[in-house]
């Protein structure tokens, strides 16, 4: 009996290691790419790009070569990448979707920016276009919805990374 108990409290034990696992915080799709805004659409970047995203937890390493371009959405001209989060296991962004960022040293806002739902696209993705330097990380607080607390990401650029210049 004392057996049967063992047996049961352990496979109870391991089916909630398992429920708590597939439950966790939700998965995000991550994907750096560059942005256009005359047609505004994102490219992801292909394996044989000069750059590239590394993701350690909630922490974001841009490595290789990155490219510098002329400004876009208000954002000067610069190191600027543009990286697309996307939310997978079904969930669905709903009016509780929220998402900050450092982006933009606002003193008014603390450095922060607000965004609302309505600035996702069409497939519930949010494209973050941001200048980067070695010299500040850069964060995103993104809430998918009411039943996921939010997540914070890092970005940063790795020191080995060359940051290119204007041609």
């Amino acid at each position: 009996m004392k057996i049967l108990k063992l047996l049961t409290g352990s496979l109870l034990a391991l089916c909630c290691a398992f429920f708590v696992v597939g439950c966790g915080a939700p998965e995000t799709t991550i994907t750096l790419g560059s942005y256009n805004e005359a047609n505004s659409t994102f490219t992801a970047n292909t394996s044989n790009s000069n750059y590239s995203l590394e993701q350690k937890g909630n922490t974001l390493v841009l490595k290789g070569t990155i490219p510098y371009s002329d400004g876009t959405l208000g954002i000067d001209s610069g190191n600027i990448v543009a990286i697309k989060f996307k939310p997978t296991n079904n969930i669905t962004p709903d009016e509780t979707t929220s998402i900050k960022t450092t982006n933009n040293q606002d003193t008014n806002t603390n450095g922060w920016n607000s965004y609302d739902k309505d600035s996702l696209e069409n497939d519930g993705s949010i494209i973050w276009v941001t200048s980067v330097s070695k010299d500040n990380d850069v964060q995103i607080k993104i809430k998918w919805n009411k039943d996921f607390e939010e997540i914070t990401y890092t970005l940063t650029v790795d020191e080995t990374a060359t940051l290119a210049t204007p041609a």
